[in-house]
């Protein structure tokens, strides 16, 4: 397929989801942001985000999700903030989230591969999180991107689970065996069907969605061919991921996720911007 066809799948089964994620979490979420100043970062990903300074900052949320990372970066007096989602649902719920909360953000929907020249250079930090990686079809041409967005000098922030994890069972608890069930090194997209409700559980008819699973080489590589540094690289072992919490209170020292920092250090010429829109070279489908 191609990447259109694929992002596009994928928008679809988020809208089908959506719905299920609201009906067990919305009042929680509301409830949060009706506090002022309320942070859902914590832990380590705020110790460096502090490091690296918010306040003042413009900041893009890549594949935002319901928004809520992005209102907490305002609370924490950050400039303009821009969320960017391909799910019609996700943004519908982050927008009336905002609204409510009365916290000064915008929202957008679209694939972030349609982002096009009004974006470029207007942002100081690029944040990416949880879940945003694994739905992209082209790693290359991803962050190909988030170089065009980032102002000179400006930062691409990623708080993610370890690639490692793809290799090992979802969910689990004390008695399931530890063992690899998928190979490290998969060139070709995973294709599924069955209930992304990982708040819930809920079981219901799933869109057929796609998963891409990027090494730790192809993400480092695909930044720096895209002219951004890596300026800080940390790996962890607390679960980010809602499926993993049972190897990570067996304490087996594994590594469950990772904080990625890394600074623009040059602008892409016209003939960057073709030649990195492809693949890495061990993950091509």
């Amino acid at each position: 397929m191609e990447l259109k066809e694929y992002t596009e799948k994928n928008r679809i089964a988020w809208n089908a989801v959506m719905p299920h994620h609201q009906k067990v979490k919305k009042a929680e979420w509301d409830k949060n942001f009706q506090e002022p100043g309320f942070i859902i970062q914590e832990g380590v990903e705020l110790e460096k985000l502090r490091d690296i300074g918010i306040a003042g900052k413009a900041i893009i949320h890549l594949c935002c999700n319901n928004g809520r990372e992005l209102l907490s970066l305002k609370n924490m007096d950050a400039g303009y903030c821009l969320g960017v989602d391909i799910s019609d649902a996700a943004i519908k719920a982050a927008r009336e989230r905002a609204v409510a909360s009365g916290i000064d953000v915008e929202y957008l929907r679209s694939d972030v591969y349609d982002l096009g020249a009004e974006y470029a250079e207007r942002f100081d930090i690029v944040y990416i999180t949880i879940g945003a990686l694994v739905w992209l079809p082209d790693i290359n041409r991803f962050f190909n991107l988030v170089n065009r967005l980032l102002r000179k000098e400006g930062v691409v922030f990623i708080y993610d689970s370890h690639p490692f994890c793809h290799m090992l069972p979802w969910e689990g608890s004390a008695d399931t065996k530890v063992e690899i069930l998928n190979p490290y090194f998969h060139r070709e997209a995973w294709r599924w069907d069955d209930s992304m409700d990982y708040y819930g559980g809920a079981e219901y008819e799933a869109p057929e969605h796609y998963e891409f699973t990027y090494t730790l080489a192809n993400i480092l590589m695909a930044l720096i061919e895209n002219g951004i540094n890596i300026s800080f690289f940390g790996e962890y072992e607390k679960d980010i991921s809602c499926g993993m919490e049972w190897l990570e209170a067996r304490s087996m020292k594994l590594p469950l996720s990772y904080i990625l920092i890394g600074e623009k250090h040059k602008e892409l010429t016209d003939e960057d911007k073709t030649n990195k829109s492809g693949r890495s070279e061990d993950c091509r489908f």
